[in-house]
């Protein structure tokens, strides 16, 4: 129990919110939305809007030692896009974690010369 609460504390909780609330919400308003048809909402939200947001993601944890809480976003959008989207958007959470890991690790790799 102690171990979770000095974890949590080590979080960082803006991230968090941020992460569930465009995660979570967003692709469930996105998904729930008639007005947003097919096109819009993959090139729009699946590419620009998350792919920007992963980037911030590795940046923002560029003084963390080990990235775990990159998985935050991935998660959140993974349990979001399986119960309200399209099949086809299940396959962009790994992405949106490989793009958060290498903008994590290209800020690091440059800082550390």
């Amino acid at each position: 129990m102690k171990s979770l609460k000095s974890l949590w504390q080590r979080a960082d909780r803006r991230l968090w919110v941020l992460s569930i609330l465009i995660g979570f919400v967003v692709t469930w308003l996105v998904n729930i939305v008639p007005f947003i048809n097919k096109v819009e909402r993959f090139a729009v939200f699946y590419l620009l809007l998350y792919g920007a947001f992963a980037i911030w993601t590795g940046f923002t944890l560029q003084n963390r030692r080990r990235c775990w809480q990159a998985f935050v976003f991935p998660v959140s959008f993974l349990l979001a896009a399986h119960l309200f989207g399209p099949m086809y958007s299940l396959y962009f959470a790994p992405a949106y974690l490989a793009v958060a890991y290498l903008a994590w690790s290209m800020v690091r790799a440059n800082r550390n010369k």
